[in-house]
């Protein structure tokens, strides 16, 4: 069997041949037949004699022409007759001039079978090297897929774990592209949102925390002024049954009257400031004006003229004539009031008080300074805490309800003043700082 390239040669060469007259004219297409193929050919005529190549005479004319050749016009070409290490086809053809021949193809099979027993060995060779290179090409293909995921598996996991430092790479334009970049994506939003839980979570223990010390000091607070209400009803209690039980010693109703009326100025006195404090821990609006700070002072000094009198005690003053600070008028009154009181109640008598204002920039500073006293150090801390006195006898001959200065401490945290109580080398001195004019940031 030849191979189809000189098949295909033989049966264009047969077309060419057809269209001669003479076969003496074909040689010139025959040469070119011989130089094409690697093929051994002749061509015969209808009576199986070789005239061409003329003069050589093959194996073909032992051939019984009758059983091997059948000539039809309708078939072009006779199947291939192997013989040996040979296989020979024939390809029939008529001429222009009726004439019938014959071309013979004749291919040597060793070459073919030598060619066959080759790539017969090589062949498991070949099947090896196919499948070792299918397995390097899919170690590479699945490397390029799954180290990617691989590596968005661990990303995902320390996004599981609350942990959204890992950040995947955009490298690919792939639908794991797309995943990576959305889980970076993901992984900065949970972030975000995290820190803001984060930032809400610790407002939000600060806000407990500060509700919780609120109420503690409210209990505090109605626990102090229980006890400080329970002495003066006791008092007055006693005083009213031994008058009408007739008790030994209550015979002078009159001086006992006149005891109990004093207690229940007291106890007046401590349920006013009691409401007070209430109103400033209540969440009313508190209404704030622009004041003359100098003549507010002043109007305050006037009050406790005829107490600064019976002590004997000097005023030095060192105001300006007019000092202008936006502030609520009725509280920073009662606070000047009671820092002054205290000042005049706790220093000796012919001692000196001295207040002094001044504003700088937009900060106002007042001082009040009493001679002749010092507090220990370790009660300056505690002075503006309700029902404190630096009385530890808390005696209410010596001191006052214990709220005064708690009072003072409430309308200076309302007007975001800073404020303190120092020992100088004269006595004890209050200081107060506060901004001349509100800002909308500091609007209670």
């Amino acid at each position: 069997m030849i191979n189809q390239n000189t098949e295909n040669t033989a049966i264009q060469l047969i077309d060419r041949l057809e269209s001669y007259s003479d076969i003496s004219d074909c040689e010139d297409d025959l040469s070119d037949f011989s130089k094409t193929v690697n093929a051994t050919f002749w061509i015969e005529d209808e009576n199986g004699n070789i005239i061409f190549p003329s003069g050589i005479a093959t194996e073909t004319e032992t051939v019984d022409r009758d059983t091997a050749i059948t000539y039809d016009e309708n078939v072009p070409y006779i199947d291939a007759v192997p013989s040996g290490e040979t296989s020979t086809n024939f390809y029939p053809f008529t001429l222009v001039s009726g004439e019938n021949y014959i071309l013979a193809v004749q291919v040597d099979l060793f070459v073919v079978q030598q060619t066959t027993e080759i790539l017969r060995a090589i062949f498991p060779y070949v099947i090896l090297m196919v499948f070792l290179l299918s397995l390097l090409c899919a170690g590479l293909y699945a490397r390029y897929i799954t180290r990617p995921i691989v590596r968005l598996s661990k990303i995902s996991k320390q996004m599981a774990d609350l942990d959204f430092a890992g950040q995947c790479k955009e490298e690919r334009d792939d639908e794991l592209g797309s995943l990576a970049h959305n889980l970076n994506s993901l992984s900065v939003s949970l972030s975000t949102a995290l820190k803001d839980l984060q930032i809400a979570n610790q407002q939000l223990r600060t806000d407990i925390e500060k509700e919780q010390e609120l109420e503690r000091q409210r209990i505090d607070f109605f626990s102090a002024a229980s006890h400080e209400l329970k002495t003066p009803l006791t008092i007055l209690k006693g005083h009213l049954m031994g008058m009408l039980n007739e008790v030994k010693g209550y015979e002078n109703h009159e001086e006992y009257m006149e005891r109990s009326l004093a207690v229940v100025d007291k106890m007046e006195t401590l349920v006013k400031e009691l409401l007070y404090v209430s109103k400033t821990d209540g969440k009313q609006k508190s209404e704030y004006k622009m004041v003359d700070f100098a003549e507010l002072v002043r109007v305050q000094i006037a009050d406790v003229t005829d107490l600064l009198s019976k002590k004997e005690q000097c005023l030095e003053v060192d105001i300006p004539d007019k000092l202008i600070c936006e502030l609520e008028p009725a509280q920073i009154e009662r606070a000047i009031q009671n820092i002054l009181v205290n000042a005049i109640r706790y220093s000796p008598t012919g001692e000196l008080i001295r207040i002094a204002l001044s504003k700088e920039n937009n900060t106002v500073y007042c001082e009040i300074e009493n001679t002749g006293v010092h507090i220990p150090e370790n009660m300056i801390s505690h002075l503006f805490e309700a029902f404190y006195r630096a009385d530890t006898s808390r005696n209410r001959n010596t001191g006052g309800t214990g709220l005064g200065l708690y009072i003072v401490r409430k309308i200076m945290e309302l007007h975001q003043a800073k404020y303190g109580i120092k020992n100088t080398s004269r006595g004890v001195l209050f200081w107060l700082e506060m901004s001349s004019k509100r800002s909308a940031d500091n609007s209670i």
